[in-house]
């Protein structure tokens, strides 16, 4: 046995004894768009979950009909190869308009028709957990956010399955999401980007989120921070931009504000140091070869667990 793994188990051995526990496996989560693209073998390597975006909500507690079915399907089956967590991620920013979210929270036999609809889809597509993202709830809607969170992990967590959500990054949000929700979810992926452009996405501003939402009581192992793979305000991919001309390694070209190899590696090892993993918006922007946002993460995960892919 090589004997720096002879001295790495021992020192493992040696905390466990002492009852200090591991730390929480770190996450790379990735959205995929159903009308965007498709994730390949060489992403599927450095992720630990895939969100499907986006199924619909209706406002009385059912479902719309899925945008492209077959790639969902496509993605389970390669995903699941891999080893890797597949979600649908429900809502999304549908232009503003989540009134469908505020109908059911309103009504509790609203969020118990959604919550068997989401059942029975998951089931359906033997998808690993459903990813809420409801944007956004005020104050006005937050006691109806919780009651659909709460009857969704009585229903996910006693099958195995996840439950997750998307929030915002800024303060502005906090209210619409109460504190009892960080007990009924797995993770928070917390979307630290669209800020006022060009700098949408600063590394000083993923500090504060984070410092925020631990503040309000998420615990570090449920923060996962979320990562811009386009520019502000244009909206632009970063291989898009890469592609015409936009240093790698810069946070700014031609009027847009994006994040580069640098900050990216830098925003990872802050999710290592304060978090529990990095969530993608989203994996078909990225840039190819040498660079690759998400290879960047991967080389800092392998930097800082000393492996070369992520846990699962």
């Amino acid at each position: 046995m090589n004997p720096k793994h002879s001295l790495r188990w021992a020192l493992v051995a040696m905390l466990l004894a002492l009852g200090v526990p591991a730390r929480a496996q770190f996450r790379v989560v990735g959205y995929l768009p159903a009308w965007r693209g498709e994730v390949n073998p060489a992403q599927l390597a450095h992720l630990t979950h895939v969100n499907y975006a986006f199924l619909l909500p209706t406002a009385t507690g059912g479902l719309q009909p899925l945008e492209n079915p077959a790639k969902l399907r496509r993605l389970v089956a390669a995903a699941h190869a891999a080893k890797v967590r597949v979600l649908v991620s429900v809502g999304g920013w549908h232009d503003g308009d989540h009134s469908a979210f505020d109908a059911i929270g309103a009504n509790a036999d609203y969020i118990t028709a959604f919550t068997a609809n989401l059942m029975q889809f998951a089931a359906a597509y033997q998808l690993d957990g459903i990813d809420i993202d409801w944007e956004h709830p005020d104050a006005s809607t937050a006691a109806g956010y919780g009651a659909l969170m709460q009857a969704l992990a009585a229903q996910l967590h006693p099958r195995g399955l996840l439950l997750t959500a998307a929030v915002a990054g800024g303060t502005w949000a906090g209210p619409g999401i109460p504190s009892i929700v960080f007990s009924n979810v797995d993770f928070l992926n917390i979307m630290a980007y669209d800020a006022p452009p060009p700098a949408h996405s600063t590394y000083e501003g993923a500090v504060e989120t984070l410092a925020y939402w631990k503040g309000r009581g998420l615990p570090a192992t449920k923060a996962v921070l979320g990562l811009p793979f386009y520019g502000q305000p244009t909206g632009e991919a970063f291989a898009a931009l890469v592609a015409r001309g936009a240093p790698p390694s810069a946070d700014l070209f031609g009027g847009v504000g994006y994040n580069g190899l640098p900050t990216i590696a830098r925003k990872t090892n802050l999710a290592f140091d304060q978090g529990s993993g990095v969530m993608i918006w989203e994996l078909t922007q990225d840039a190819a070869g040498a660079n690759s946002l998400l290879t960047t993460i991967a080389r800092v995960m392998a930097q800082r667990t000393q492996a070369g892919a992520p846990a699962r």
